[in-house]
This record gives C-alpha cells, sequence and structure tokens, in this order.
C-alpha cells in the first residue's frame, strides 16, 4: 500500500509540476505577444505604410504568438504534441460552436482589415449610423459621429451590410437652397452667383457649380446652388457659410427699388 500510494504521490507531483510549468509558457507567450504587438506598431508607424496594414500585421503576430504558447502549454502538460495537435481539432469545433457570433465578427473584421472597403478616419455609413472610423477591433468597427457618440457596429454587421463611403473619393457634392424674397429683382441673379462662385478658389472648378432656380410650394422661387468642394483640404462647414454670405449679398444688391 505505501509503494502505491508513493507511486501515485510522484505521478501527481509530476503531473502538477508539469502543469505549473505549462501555465508559465502561457503567461510568457502572452507577455512576449504584447512586446511584438507594441514592437510592429511602432515600427509599422510611417507614413508610407497603411495603417490598417500595421493593425492587419501586428493583430496576426500577437495572435500567433499566444497560439504557440497555447501549444506549448498543452505539449508540457501532456507530454505529447500528437495528442495536443489532434485533441486541437476538436478543441477548435467545440469553440467554434459555442461562440459562432464571437468567430464569425473576428473573421468579418480580418477581411475587413484585407479587403479594406474603408481605412480608419474615412467618414461611413452602416447600418444606419454615419462617422469617422476610428477603430477595427476583434469583434467590432468603432465609429465617432459628428456630435461626438461612439457606435460600436459588430464586423459582420459590417463586412455583410450595405457601406456608404462618405471620404472614398477627393472631393464631395454639397447644396444650398435660398429662398428668394419677392422684392428681389431675379434678372441676373443666377448669373452672378455663379460667377462667385467661379472665382472661388476653394470650390472644384470641374464639375462647375450649378447655379438655378426652383419653384416653392408657395409659388415662390428657391435659388438652388450646388458645388464640389475638396473637403479634405478646405473645411466644409468654413466653406458653406461663406457661399451662403454670398448668397445673402447677391439677392441684397438685387432688391427691387420701391
Amino acid at each position: 500500500m505505501g509503494a502505491m500510494w508513493d507511486w501515485i504521490t510522484n505521478h501527481w507531483n509530476d503531473d502538477w509540476a508539469k502543469f505549473v510549468e505549462g501555465i508559465l509558457l502561457l503567461l510568457l507567450s502572452f507577455v512576449l505577444a504584447s512586446l511584438v504587438r507594441g514592437t510592429l506598431r511602432k515600427q509599422l508607424t510611417r507614413p508610407h505604410i497603411d495603417p490598417q496594414v500595421a493593425l492587419l500585421v501586428s493583430r496576426i503576430a500577437y495572435l500567433a504568438t499566444v497560439l504557440l504558447g497555447i501549444i506549448a502549454f498543452f505539449t508540457r502538460w501532456f507530454g505529447s504534441p500528437t495528442l495536443v495537435f489532434g485533441g486541437f481539432g476538436f478543441l477548435a469545433l467545440a469553440i467554434s460552436l459555442a461562440f459562432q457570433d464571437i468567430l464569425k465578427n473576428f473573421i468579418a473584421g480580418m477581411f475587413l482589415l484585407v479587403e479594406r472597403p474603408f481605412r480608419l478616419g474615412d467618414e461611413i455609413t452602416v447600418d444606419n449610423h454615419t462617422g469617422l472610423v476610428e477603430n477595427i477591433q476583434m469583434r467590432t468597427t468603432t465609429l465617432r459621429t459628428t456630435e461626438g457618440e461612439q457606435v460600436l457596429v459588430p464586423n459582420s454587421l459590417v463586412y455583410t451590410g450595405t457601406i456608404i463611403n462618405r471620404t472614398r473619393y477627393p472631393t464631395r457634392l454639397f447644396t444650398l437652397t435660398a429662398k428668394v424674397p419677392d422684392s428681389v429683382a431675379v434678372d441676373g441673379l443666377v448669373e452672378r452667383v455663379r460667377e462667385q462662385l467661379k472665382s472661388r478658389p476653394d470650390i472644384a472648378k470641374d464639375p462647375p457649380p450649378h447655379v438655378g432656380f426652383q419653384p416653392s410650394v408657395d409659388g415662390g422661387l428657391t435659388l438652388e446652388v450646388r458645388y464640389w468642394l475638396d473637403y479634405r483640404r478646405n473645411d466644409p462647414l468654413t466653406v458653406q457659410a461663406a457661399v451662403s454670405q454670398q448668397i445673402y449679398q447677391a439677392m441684397h444688391s438685387a432688391e427691387a427699388s420701391p
């Protein structure tokens, strides 16, 4: 009986020691993964390197290091690499069934980084939410709205949904409308406003700005102005305010004499 107890104790102590060593290897892999990810992010933060490429590479390196740590943990614990790799297939199946939504969002996030339908900093509309893309995380895509709100959209919804990229092209169409007072003489008003817009250096020359009249529901006229703007170099709100001021001045100068 004593010999059997000694054998159990020795094997139990040996298995416990292997388990502790495996845990230490696993913890070490997390530390190394964080160091590798941080180092890659610093090395890849250069002007000619796409931020999404840097994010993708650092994420793959982090996951690969953690995966090696998990394999090292089980290999040290069970002492058989063949058993560990054979059991990983069943483990992967169990994880995929238990965490379908998380796995789906993770894979969708990786495809978003690879295919790049939008870039970090782009303004997109998805799932009726519009905002700047701040980050593509493991599970969600982070948007920041113009109101300063943070919106977290699941990656699977972003990947399978309809995406409107509002900053894909360098110029964007802006439209302004202004009610024409009855006291304003409309003859030559459109030409004057159009020439003023053409003289502005911040408004695109091609296509040229459009100015025209539209009938109002009350029987009057509405002046419609449409122009293309390089929003990356010019603040849309500032230009909009300046154009509105020019329209007001053109109407004020065209007021009919009493």
